[in-house]
């Protein structure tokens, strides 16, 4: 059918749009973060851009995300990864102290299917774009044979936080948020586990 969406894996030249999406995802950290590492006169989401395109052992590279779109645009797109068991979260000394209770929340979920970032461009939203993404990221859960999913959300995310609960997902823990320099929103950080349905 014309115009249908599909998924497809991201390419370099999607940097920008995923650092968008990111940015939205993280409720404005990841713009912030990349505000720090910019030089005088640079844009945070040059930053970001280059940081995607570039650095691939980065979690937020470009090669583990996963677009919606159709012949119009994008949609949105997600990423994930598996946890290690046991969990190390690698060199994490020049990270600022606004990741520090992701990173307590993220170690819980050793072993599990991490999903680091799931968004939808505001225009595109209540389409059901998230939950066929969220679908997706299932599925390529189960690829990696994983046994359950796991996804950090902001209490204040009531859209988000919705549709995780909607579809199997149930609280494990949650951390107060660390605020930053143009923080939205105050409240917790709130870990989410779900079994992964296996197909028969």
């Amino acid at each position: 059918m014309k115009n249908q969406p599909v998924f497809r894996p991201a390419r370099k030249e999607d940097a920008v749009q995923i650092a968008v999406l990111m940015d939205i995802a993280s409720r404005g950290l990841v713009s912030w973060v990349w505000s720090t590492l910019a030089f005088v006169g640079q844009s945070p989401l040059e930053v970001g851009r280059t940081r995607i395109r570039e650095m691939r052992d980065l979690p937020s590279h470009f090669s583990r995300w996963t677009i919606l779109e159709n012949e119009d645009g994008i949609f949105g797109a997600f990423a994930g990864y598996m946890i290690l068991d046991p969990y190390d979260p690698g060199d994490v000394s020049e990270l600022p102290d606004a990741y520090l209770p992701l990173l307590e929340l993220e170690s819980l979920a050793a072993g599990c299917w991490f999903l680091m970032a799931l968004s939808v461009f505001p225009e595109f939203r209540r389409k059901g774009f998230g939950s066929a993404m969220l679908r997706a990221a299932e599925a390529e859960a189960r690829n990696c044979e994983a046994m359950r999913m796991a996804v950090t959300v902001s209490s204040g995310n009531d859209g988000a936080l919705a549709l995780y609960l909607r579809t199997g997902f149930k609280e494990l823990a949650r951390r107060k948020r660390i605020q930053f320099p143009g923080s939205p929103e105050s409240g917790d950080w709130i870990l989410l586990l779900k079994d992964v349905e296996r197909v028969k």
